[in-house]
């Protein structure tokens, strides 16, 4: 979305560290927490540190298991299939994960 349109705000000192404070416990410019509470989404704080090692780890996984694949299918080994299925698994499990503690929710009672 184009972002052309200035606003200006006027914040007292408490409203202005509230808003930085939570703009970077959710690892977001101070801007982007505006739009995205104006837009009825509640933003999440950023998972801890060891969720990203965590969700590397797993990214590793599905990569080893891609080469595997690849090995197995110039051997001709027969069942590429079932890898596949696995690394499917592997990689929709990943985003379910990511969007679990890192996509903001939208509430559209939020604002009623």
């Amino acid at each position: 979305m184009l972002h052309n349109i200035k606003k200006n705000f006027w914040f007292s000192k408490k409203e202005d560290d509230m808003l930085k404070k939570k703009a970077d416990l959710c690892c977001l410019s101070e801007a982007a927490l505006v739009r995205m509470l104006v837009m009825s989404f509640k933003p999440k704080e950023a998972p801890p540190k060891e969720f990203y090692t965590k969700i590397n780890e797993l990214n590793m996984v599905g990569v080893n298991l891609k080469q595997l694949i690849a090995k197995a299918n110039t051997l001709g080994f027969t069942d590429i299939d079932r890898l596949n299925k696995v690394v499917a698994r592997i990689d929709e499990l990943t985003y379910d994960i990511k969007c679990c503690y890192t996509k903001p929710e939208k509430d559209v009672e939020f604002w009623q």
